[in-house]
């Protein structure tokens, strides 16, 4: 979409009152953003499309045949894969998050229980022998819980080794590689890798069997 209106126009946008051309609309982006931030977070379509409906946000087309319908998990994820978001003319979602959000709806994770959000690098570190993306994995032992990456592929049993990092681990190596590559003072002066910094700066993670670690950053 070039600004003239040509095609059906995308959820977030309108009419301009006076001109043919589309802009934001600013109470429905706010919606959108929404979105984004909670596939980022790692919740499924179905986690989706609660939040915003318990927070009163209608879908475009209240009625259909005189029946009310609400939200469906196709035009959620219709929006969160358009790259209309991340168009620089609008400047509504960095493309960064568009991208993440985009990886996201191929992976098979989401937000259990209280937990409102994912470890830093789902969706961004790759397993470095068969290219799957890594995906979180609990292990409970001894009363204590411990977080893992491990590879999307071999978790789901389709092959590639048996092989995992810990979540500390593999945050603290990613976190001093970027402290030694790039001058960003919020990078050298975190604690732990944040989900919003990975976002920011890391396009991808490659990971070996034995914890090497690869970073491709973003440009």
């Amino acid at each position: 979409m070039n600004g003239k209106i040509t095609e059906k126009i995308p959820y977030g946008f309108m009419k301009h009152e006076k001109y043919d051309v589309v802009v934001m609309d600013s109470e429905k982006m706010e919606s959108v953003k929404l979105m984004f931030s909670l596939c980022l977070d790692g919740m499924s379509l179905g986690q989706i499309k609660n939040v915003i409906e318990s927070q009163g946000i209608e879908y475009p087309a209240k009625y259909k045949k005189d029946k009310k319908v609400g939200w469906s998990l196709a035009e959620i994820r219709k929006i969160l894969s358009d790259p209309i978001y991340g168009n620089e003319r609008y400047n509504a979602i960095a493309k960064e998050e568009l991208e993440i959000a985009r990886r996201m709806l191929t992976l098979n994770t989401r937000v259990v229980g209280k937990r409102m959000e994912i470890s830093a690098l789902v969706g961004i570190a790759v397993c470095k022998e068969c290219g799957s993306f890594l995906v979180e994995k609990s292990v409970s032992t001894r009363g204590r819980t411990y977080l893992y990456y491990m590879c999307g592929k071999n978790k789901k049993g389709k092959g590639c080794s048996t092989h995992k990092i810990t979540v500390e681990e593999l945050n603290k190596k990613v976190l001093e590689v970027m402290r030694k590559e790039i001058g960003d003072r919020e990078a050298l002066c975190c604690k732990d890798l944040t989900r919003e910094i990975a976002i920011r700066y890391l396009k991808y993670v490659s990971v070996d069997c034995e914890g090497n670690i690869e970073v491709v950053w973003n440009t």
